[in-house]
């Protein structure tokens, strides 16, 4: 096992805020301890306590359900007292979502007996399959949902019911679900970590690749298991004391590095850049950098982390810490910001669309302030609920114009003409636009959106690079792609914004060159 690299030492600007030290830190998590519960933000730095906001795009949704299931409601966040779609079927007890798929509507779930559920937030309808008990599910866009059951099968359940099956010869321990339709099966057998590919309705390989790992096979199985995500062209997992990550399109092997201890748990930004680690009795979380292909930064935290959670939108991230201790890390800084406290359950605690973060205290749930931790809100009972939250426009009312048949208006009026059957043919009246009369049908507003873009390269890393870079209220730059006369061009952005000036002052306090169009990336 190597020697494990020295830590730099606490900073001002480094691992805390100024208002607090690691000493400082300990001894209040201590007292806590010894004094049976404290505050729900325990440690709370200096900050504004001005309203967060919430980053334009899609409309930002809250689902709801009693945790001994029933009908599912959705809420436009942040008017939680204000349901906009209920489901029209009940709904079983929920442990996870897996998937949700804005096309379709689809969104993928476990209940509490470990059977896949689908929910249709287009219908409202609910579907369950029981026919297998399985270790672990998996979907890439809620329709087609693939299982690894116990007895060591792989399914596939799609909205018309189980439709393939696959006995795999070798070991399998976490599955990856691909736009493509196809699965990634990873397993440890001996001393070697198997990644295949299977495309449904065939039963054979069509693709693979083997990865030498070191430790006990029942260690490595269970960290792959543990630890196994997606994000991007990218799967990655841990094999014992290894961060590995695949590329989807080859299986070819992006990232290996040996951390030097067991690793418990990892989470990644939502762009796949950079991965936080945390490992086995260690108050210190590794940053490892997919460009660099190494660890590039430290987060000290007051105790061992034991899971982590990622905010949907890449501004914090959250690790489980001794007891009911969660510790709040911004990635702006790449430093602990406070303790809340909060039971951890798969759905909670939760980063909320404008970065509050909803915590349990009994049987509520209160926001916290993202820079203070204060608490902003009560829900009362809200802990007896399932919460899932996600960015859809779907659920939005349906424009009454769209209801009415379509009607033509000609360039210029005409008078009435006699058909080739010698009827009276009469054309459409269009006087009442022409004057301005509130009955005559108009055209449906379209509202603008806007887009900062702040380069187009050829090359992808260079792009990458420059993306990770740049972070405004959290957010930080996505990669698009078009095609120019057979070369590709990566254009680095962030949007849409519902106005121009909004697009303006993200581009200012970017720092960067930029140009803003009008328009979706």
């Amino acid at each position: 096992m190597p020697d494990r690299q020295p830590l730099p030492p606490p900073s001002p600007v480094g691992y805390f805020t100024p208002v607090r030290t690691l000493l400082a830190s300990a001894l209040v998590l201590l007292a806590c301890g010894v004094a049976g519960g404290c505050a729900d933000r325990s440690s709370r730095p200096a900050g504004a306590d001005a309203a967060p906001t919430i980053p334009g795009g899609p409309d930002p949704l809250v689902l709801r359900l009693s945790r001994d299931g029933g009908i599912l409601t959705a809420v436009r966040y942040p008017a939680l007292d204000t349901t906009i779609w209920r489901s029209a079927s009940r709904v079983p007890p929920l442990t996870e979502v897996i998937a949700f798929g804005a096309e379709d509507g689809y969104l993928a779930a476990i209940d509490t007996g470990g059977s896949p559920v689908r929910i249709d937030l287009r219908l409202g309808t609910v579907t369950t399959s029981r026919a297998d008990t399985v270790r672990s599910l998996v979907s890439a866009d809620g329709g087609a949902i693939y299982g690894l059951t116990r007895s060591g099968e792989v399914t596939r359940y799609t909205p018309s019911g189980s439709d393939w099956r696959y006995r795999p010869i070798h070991p399998v321990d976490a599955l990856f679900s691909q736009p493509d339709g196809s699965v990634i099966l990873i397993g440890a057998e001996d001393n070697d970590v198997q990644v295949r590919r299977v495309r449904p309705p065939n039963q054979a390989v069509s693709d693979s690749v083997s990865i030498k790992a070191s430790g006990e096979v029942e260690t490595i199985r269970r960290t792959i298991s543990a630890t196994a995500g997606t994000v991007g062209d990218r799967v990655y997992f841990a094999a014992d004391e290894h961060v590995i990550a695949i590329r989807t399109r080859d299986l070819g092997i992006a990232l290996n590095v040996d951390m030097g201890d067991p690793v418990m748990a990892i989470a990644a930004t939502p762009s796949g850049d950079r991965l936080f680690v945390a490992l086995e009795d260690e108050s210190v979380l590794r940053i490892v950098d997919r460009f660099e292909e190494g660890v590039t930064g430290r987060i000290r935290l007051p105790s061992p982390a034991s899971a982590l959670r990622m905010d949907p939108m890449g501004r914090m991230l959250l690790a489980r810490g001794a007891g009911d201790s969660v510790y709040v890390v911004s990635l702006g800084g790449d430093a602990v910001i406070g303790v809340v406290r909060s039971e951890w359950r798969a759905d909670l605690p939760l980063v909320m669309a404008d970065g509050s973060i909803a915590i349990t205290r009994g049987d509520d749930v209160v926001l916290a302030h993202p820079s203070s931790l204060a608490d902003m809100r009560t829900i009362e009972g809200g802990a007896k609920q399932f919460w899932h939250t996600l960015r859809w426009n779907g659920l939005r009312p349906r424009a009454a114009g769209l209801d009415q048949p379509v009607q033509f208006r000609n360039s210029a009026p005409r008078d009435t003409s006699v058909s080739a059957t010698g009827g009276a043919v009469t054309a459409p009246d269009t006087t009442g636009a022409a004057r301005g009369d509130s009955t005559a049908p108009t055209a449906p507003a379209v509202a603008s959106t806007f887009t900062v873009s702040f380069a187009a390269l050829l090359d992808e890393r260079q792009a990458r690079a420059l993306a990770g870079r740049i972070r405004v209220d959290g957010l930080v730059p996505r990669i698009t792609t078009t095609d120019r006369d057979g070369t590709t061009v990566y254009r680095v952005v962030l949007g849409p914004f519902p106005t121009r000036a909004e697009a303006e002052r993200v581009g200012k306090q970017a720092g960067q060159n930029y140009w803003i169009f009008e328009g979706a990336p």
